[in-house]
């Protein structure tokens, strides 16, 4: 066995049983609200590009970049699904596998960066088994296929600048144009490496042959994302410059109105205070990562000032200076542009890849001393506190709270939001067809008006409805409360409990109900 292939040997067998565990329990993860429209996503595009559809063009969500929805389209043509639940379930499996994917890259890049198979064996564990984001590969097709590309482009990006081949720089510019076709933040990505071209091309003393070249570098970079970034988002080919501004316009300042429940308190989606962000990435990462993550990121901002000249040029320290600014800069972009999020911080999961990225620094330096084992005793502590809230909690680990909150009954379903998204309840359902495994089963949720009912309004409900097989589907009716014979309940909007004569079940995870399902008569 060549030294090479011993060094990546680690991070392949990770991989591998990482997508043996996904083949075995890929079926027990519910469908998402969003999951229909970001289907239509793909559909709408794919009508545009092959049956001359133009409704893309006044589509309520062309916005939207096709990069991912538009593939997972072609994988359902090509294998003939018809049946909405086979559909989706292939979804999941594809969102995460490429989700795995991308943790093997992160494995490559960490075990570049600091030759350290340990280090890079951790890394992959960090940003694969993240107990939300893992449950999020499965039925979130927006946040975390934007992050799985975005670790992808900043392992070819450490690549492209050390071999620092021309060709390289097209690569990276196909990268970064399709991880912007899948969200417009992505650009980030294709700037920053332009401002490293440019410093090099200062670094070289405008000297008039290496500046022919890097701006010819920088052609060949731009080349390639403009490139992939129109091919990739069909609606762009119409007006692309205006389109492209358009969406970046909108996805900044995003218009859904709603509530959401932090540390106790019900706050207007368009007017969250500074500290939403802060808070919920601080109390759902693993308490170890984020110390790490935090320290990492003060001693290399304490070591640029230092050794200033050292990061403006193409060294190692560059990417770490790199990795803070792709954390920190999409954070007080959205802090500086009002921005609307929401549902925990998943749409910014994907600074958690160069957060994460700062902590193996950090680690790497305090384990270069005498405190290896301790440093390396720790983690392996952390990444079993972590496994064990995975296996006990599954498939729920998208509500997973570090230490720093109360884990006291009912005290985490009182003071945030948990399954807002609704995978869960797909198990409801499950549950309930168990149960009664004859008949016609009528079930119904806060989220329908028993005034104004509307049967084809969309909800988690129905949605996963749409997730079991045709047989079972047949028996779940949904209607209002008052003809209901279940009542189930995500809490989402109203954390107290509900006035029902009994709870028939319900789904609980670290002390808190997640789903609650009530008789009605």
């Amino acid at each position: 066995m060549s030294k090479k292939f011993s060094e990546y040997l680690p991070g392949i067998l990770l991989f591998c049983i990482a997508v043996i565990l996904a083949l075995f329990t890929y079926k027990d993860y519910g469908m998402s609200w969003d999951e229909p429209s970001q289907r239509t996503i793909g559909l709408s595009s794919y009508n545009y590009i092959f049956n001359g559809n133009n409704d893309l063009l006044t589509f309520q969500y062309r916005l939207y970049g096709a990069g991912f929805e538009l593939p997972l389209i072609f994988i359902e043509k090509i294998l003939k699904l018809t049946d909405t639940s086979e559909i989706f379930m292939m979804r999941h499996l594809v969102n995460h596998l490429f989700f795995l994917i991308s943790g093997l890259c992160g494995y490559f890049l960490v075990l570049r960066l600091f030759r350290n198979k340990f280090l890079a064996s951790l890394g992959f564990i960090m940003l694969v088994f993240a107990p939300r984001i893992y449950a999020h590969s499965f039925f979130n097709t927006k946040d975390v296929p934007f992050l799985s590309m975005f670790l992808i482009t900043l392992c070819y990006l450490q690549y492209a600048f050390q071999k620092n081949k021309v060709f390289m720089l097209l690569i990276l510019g196909l990268l970064c144009g399709y991880t912007t076709g899948i969200r417009v933040m992505g650009i980030i990505l294709y700037l920053f490496s332009g401002f490293f071209l440019l410093l090099e091309m200062i670094n070289g003393g405008m000297n008039k042959e290496k500046t022919f070249n890097q701006v010819r570098k920088m052609a060949i970079l731009s080349f390639g994302f403009f490139v992939a970034l129109y091919i990739s988002w069909p609606y762009l080919w119409g007006r692309p410059i205006m389109r492209f501004g358009e969406a970046f316009a909108r996805m900044s300042h995003f218009g859904w109105e709603g509530k959401v429940l932090l540390n106790g308190h019900f706050y207007q989606s368009k007017e969250l205070p500074v500290f939403y962000f802060p808070v919920w990435f601080t109390i759902t990462n693993p308490i170890l990562w984020l110390l790490a993550g935090f320290a990492g990121i003060a001693l290399i901002m304490v070591d640029f000032f230092r050794r200033t000249s050292v990061y403006m040029q193409n060294t190692p320290e560059r990417n770490q200076l790199l990795y803070i600014f792709c954390f920190a800069g999409p954070v007080f972009a959205v802090l500086a542009l009002h921005s609307t999020i929401y549902d925990d911080w998943r749409h910014l999961y994907f600074v958690y890849p160069p957060f994460i990225l700062t902590a193996l620094w950090f680690l790497n330096k305090l384990g270069k001393g005498r405190l290896k084992f301790v440093v390396q005793a720790l983690c392996m502590v952390q990444v079993g506190f972590i496994g064990y809230f995975m296996v006990v909690y599954h498939p729920f680990s998208q509500v997973y709270f570090n230490e720093t909150v109360s884990h006291k009954k009912e005290f985490l379903r009182k003071n945030y939001e948990l399954d807002y998204w609704g995978p869960s309840n797909y198990d409801g359902l499950k549950y309930l067809l168990k149960k009664q495994d004859t008949g016609i089963i009528k079930v119904s949720t806060d989220l329908i008006d028993a005034n104004n009912y509307d049967p084809d309004y969309v909800n988690p409900l129905t949605n996963n409805l749409s997730l079991l097989p045709k047989k079972d589907r047949d028996r779940i009716q949904i209607t209002i409360p008052m003809k209901a014979d279940y009542f189930i309940t995500l809490f989402r909007g109203h954390p107290g409990d509900f006035d029902y004569p009994a709870i028939e079940h319900s789904f609980t995870v670290l002390n808190s109900t997640v789903l609650c399902i009530y008789r009605e008569r």
